[in-house]
């Protein structure tokens, strides 16, 4: 099998390096920048965390990356989606193209999941697979195996993927029909690792037990009033992914609620010497879900609203409409109001 990865990051480096063990032929694209720069993967294949072989081929051309491989997986930041998807159009015969996204967000200008973005861009559904959950690289290359999802609007196709991508001791796949529990969950569980992080600062680290049914219960009314199967929210993408997002200080989300905390402020200048706040995909889908919650919330009647607690505290605190002194407090309050949703 020949193997795209567009995107030469920490997750994207570990994905090559898993579809070469498995022996397949990969071919990572890189966006090439005006002043040269390419990423340490680009330049000598390996990273702080992986050396690929070899047989691990780099390139610029976009075009040429998305014409070589029989599966496109794009792993990038997931708000630059769009911007490179409009990229894709240009090359000949993209829309028949397979593809499997390998990231978790949701876009924050429109509130568009990542796969709507490739069905409005002309993409066939039947082309379209997610693959998420928990893990991070740091652990996997630590000798941790994990276990993860592919999601597809065609059944077949996601079946398909997993047995292309499982990895022996490394990664042990499940596949689902429910695309879109899947991208919910897996994006909004980035903002409960904010959460989770906040509390953690705020010395009421005990609250993440109770935040973790709350926020089960909040995504998963999310996900059934927007058409995903509520259960989704219990598995690999939503609660799955909790000890690596809410409990694993490799995450970005947890690094950030944590900050803001013991630095007692929420301003990106100063958060920005500790963290890359643009990198955390939390921010962003934050606003995002409530985004689609307020749309969703326009259309049916009172009865019918989706309420949001832990969601919306988090983006209050991020937008410092909340204090950081307030904050530890704040969500343990929102915690009580999603339990009894």
């Amino acid at each position: 099998m020949k193997i795209s990865i567009l995107g030469t990051g920490r997750w994207a480096s570990c994905i090559a390096f898993c579809m070469d063990r498995k022996g397949y032929d990969v071919l990572m694209w890189e966006r090439e920048h005006a002043d040269g720069h390419v990423s340490e993967l680009f330049a000598s294949h390996k990273n702080s965390f992986v050396t690929l072989s070899d047989r691990v081929d780099f390139t610029h051309d976009l075009a040429s990356a998305v014409g070589y491989g029989e599966v496109i997986i794009i792993s990038i930041l997931s708000q630059n989606l769009d911007s490179l998807i409009q990229q894709v159009r240009a090359v000949d015969g993209y829309q028949n193209k397979k593809y499997c996204i390998a990231m978790k967000g949701v876009e924050s200008s429109t509130g568009r999941r990542l796969s709507e973005i490739l069905i409005d861009a002309g993409i066939k559904r039947d082309n379209i697979a997610v693959w998420v959950g928990p893990g991070h690289v740091q652990s996997i290359f630590g000798g941790q195996p994990t276990n993860m999802i592919v999601s597809a609007y065609n059944a077949r196709y996601a079946h398909n993927l997993v047995k292309s991508f499982e990895t022996a001791g490394v990664l042990d796949i499940a596949s689902s029909d429910d695309i879109i529990g899947t991208e919910f969950g897996a994006a909004a569980k980035n903002v409960i690792g904010i959460a989770a992080g906040v509390l953690e600062g705020s010395n009421l680290e005990q609250k993440k037990g109770p935040l973790m049914p709350a926020s089960v219960k909040e995504i998963g009314k999310f996900i059934d009033a927007l058409g995903g199967d509520p259960r989704t929210a219990s598995g690999l993408a939503f609660l799955g992914d909790f000890q690596a997002t809410l409990f694993d200080h490799n995450s970005k989300n947890l690094t950030l609620g944590r900050t803001i905390i013991d630095k007692m402020t929420t301003d990106r200048e100063i958060l920005n010497k500790y963290i890359n706040v643009d990198s955390v995909e939390g921010v962003k889908t934050a606003e995002a879900l409530l985004k689609v919650q307020r749309r969703y919330n326009e259309r049916v009647n009172n009865t019918m609203q989706i309420k949001m607690p832990i969601t919306s505290a988090v983006h209050e605190i991020i937008s410092g409409k909340i204090r950081p002194e307030q904050a530890g407090e704040y969500i343990s309050r929102k915690i009580t109001e999603a339990l009894e949703l």
